[in-house]
């Protein structure tokens, strides 16, 4: 070969190489896919390191297909099946895993036996699990590896890492696990371990966890968190080990619980209602964009939640009856049983959400911007934002809106029990919850006088 065809093959070897590294810049691959040199794409996921001496290897590899289309059609099955697998390993005990381990290196046999627990002492069964043992050390977990040398199996304990892990487990719906929660027992796990160290976390059980760590946890939060935080805070752990509680039979107390938190609580200072004077210069804020105005008004003429308004859809707004219904749908559940209800619409309410309505099916979001997870959150700081250009004052939010409507219901000399059915709020008593509850005229006539003023 000449000296110009070996030029020739190397420029169009670095043509080929640039084509490729500018195909997987304009074709962006998700995470945990790659492409290799020869132009197909791979798989390749790392084992976590507690799970490497179940599953003999350190990485896993799958194919993928050799062109960017077959890849992408591929990614989805393929990582599914991963995940799952992971998943499965990550919720097995050491009790599970030692009998594997067992039965995969040892046999069925030997595994009968420890199940039943009759290994007999000196014996060469015996001595086969502790070379077992012996040769998994520093690959498994220490609880999995002492099973495996004694070929006795207990029950791991119920631990406040496994309790956490409950928790989320039960919060997981079709597979989907709402960001915030995750978000809020991975910092308050983070907070735990600190406090405790790993070896509590992990190994101590429920029953062995006191009063005084549990204050000991309140005092800690308390230093970087204001009263009623530290209250929401610890209320997750409160709730992860009442669920463990029921869900084992336990009739351990929960220390979690009834825990003296100094300043927490709602309180009138917390959250100011919106006057009619700042309702109506912030007005104007909200009017230059549709959506604004049609969440504002809404919420002003209902008194009802952020949440449950970005989660209305098209057959939620009965604009012939002007009522809207705050019921489960596909976008979001009532914050509680008490919260699903219909509310009167006020007729510029009525016509704000008409605009909303326009061209779409029954099962469409009313507001498809905000109809995601955490949507709340971004609406309540698109309109806080606007709020702010007329309203400085920081007790007033957005839900003084909510405020309002609780104290123009009772200015107005509505009923408590109505008030609290417009407002979606637990009327306190297992008699209140018979029935069908008011009627929409009933609700329409109170909330009229709201309207008027």
């Amino acid at each position: 070969m000449s000296v110009l065809d070996r030029r020739i093959r190397l420029s169009l070897g670095t043509v080929l190489r640039s084509e490729i590294i500018l195909d997987e810049k304009v074709q962006k691959l998700p995470r945990y896919v790659f492409r290799r040199p020869n132009g197909s794409f791979r798989y390749k996921r790392n084992v976590p390191k507690r799970l490497v001496g179940l599953l003999g290897k350190k990485t896993l590899y799958r194919q993928l297909g050799n062109s960017y289309a077959e890849a992408m059609k591929a990614f989805p099955y393929v990582h599914a099946r991963i995940e799952s697998m992971l998943e499965v390993e990550r919720k097995k005990t050491s009790r599970d895993r030692a009998i594997e381990l067992v039965r995969s290196h040892l046999g069925d046999k030997i595994a009968e036996q420890v199940l039943a627990g009759k290994i007999v002492e000196y014996s060469h069964e015996e001595d086969d699990l502790i070379e077992l043992a012996e040769s998994l050390d520093g690959k498994v977990a220490h609880t999995t590896l002492e099973q495996i040398y004694q070929g006795t199996l207990w029950e791991d304990p119920l631990t406040l890492t496994r309790i956490l892990d409950e928790y989320l487990e039960f919060k997981t719906i079709d597979g989907e696990l709402d960001r915030d929660t995750r978000t809020r027992v991975a910092r308050i796990r983070k907070e735990m371990t600190h406090l405790y160290g790993k070896q509590k976390m992990d190994e101590v059980a429920i029953e062995n966890i006191t009063r005084s760590d549990a204050n000991q946890l309140r005092d800690m939060l308390l230093a970087k968190m204001a009263p009623n935080s530290v209250q929401r805070t610890i209320g997750i752990v409160k709730a992860a080990v009442n669920l463990a509680i029921t869900e084992h039979g336990l009739t351990h107390i929960n220390v979690f619980a009834n825990l003296r938190i100094k300043g927490a609580g709602a309180s009138r200072s917390d959250r100011r209602a919106i006057t009619e004077d700042q309702l109506a210069r912030a007005l104007p804020a909200f009017a230059s964009n549709a959506t604004a105005e049609a969440l504002f008004v809404t919420l002003a003429d209902t008194g009802a939640r952020l949440s449950e308004i970005i989660g209305l859809e098209v057959c939620d707004v009965d604009l012939e009856n002007r009522v809207v219904h705050i019921r489960p749908n596909k976008l979001r559940e009532p914050k509680t049983r008490t919260s699903e209800r219909s509310v009167p619409l006020s007729q510029r309410a009525a016509e704000v959400l008409k605009d909303r309505q326009s061209g779409l099916s029954d099962g469409a979001p009313i507001f498809p911007k905000y109809a995601r997870p955490r949507g709340s959150d971004a609406a309540s700081a698109m309109l806080m934002k606007r709020l702010r250009t007329e309203i400085a004052d920081p007790k007033v939010t957005m839900h003084s809106l909510r405020h309002r409507m609780k104290d123009k219901l009772r200015n107005t000399g509505c009923q408590e029990s109505l008030s609290k059915e417009i407002l979606g709020h637990s009327q306190g008593s297992v008699a209140a919850n018979y029935g069908s509850g008011y009627a929409l005229e009933v609700m329409r006539e109170a909330l009229s006088k709201v309207w008027a003023e």
